[in-house]
């Protein structure tokens, strides 16, 4: 099994929201700046509403990207020192699980129990583990991006 590293992880997510931002403001400035000849050419209230709505999701977008990019900026100084939050936990169910037959889940949040504590911890990991499993597994504080260490 190939295993995906947090540094990995971690600048994939940074990439993806950093061009969810960037696509997020310039469709607003596009929108902004022709904003008069969208007005002058639609004449139903339907449409007007629709760009309003366009509009008001790319403003979320650019919220939650921000959010988000905030949020692995906080982690960035523990990634270079390599300084991960290890864990002994046991896989108790994921937030949305694709296979529930099989309980192998990849690329989602699963809920860990940290042994020897009653805490749970949602990570975000990019590789096939399986319910009822116990792993070792290293994240990062805020944003939870996490590897397996270790099959235990």
């Amino acid at each position: 099994m190939k295993k995906t590293s947090i540094r990995q992880l971690y600048w994939f997510t940074m990439i993806c929201h950093i061009f969810a931002l960037i696509c997020g403001i310039v469709a607003g400035v596009i929108m902004a700046v022709n904003y008069n000849s969208f007005i002058e050419s639609i004449e139903n209230v339907l449409v007007i509403i629709f760009l309003i709505g366009v509009a008001g999701l790319f403003v979320v977008l650019i919220v939650f990207s921000i959010k988000v990019i905030i949020t692995l900026l906080k982690d960035l100084k523990s990634l270079q020192n390599k300084d991960y939050i290890s864990i002994i936990g046991k896989v108790l169910k994921f937030k949305k699980n694709r296979e529930p037959e099989s309980g192998v889940q990849i690329n989602d949040k699963p809920i860990v129990l940290i042994l020897n504590t009653s805490e749970e911890v949602e990570l975000i990991i990019n590789d096939k583990i399986m319910i009822g499993e116990t792993y070792k597994f290293n994240y990062l504080k805020n944003c939870k991006i996490a590897e397996v260490v270790e099959k235990l």
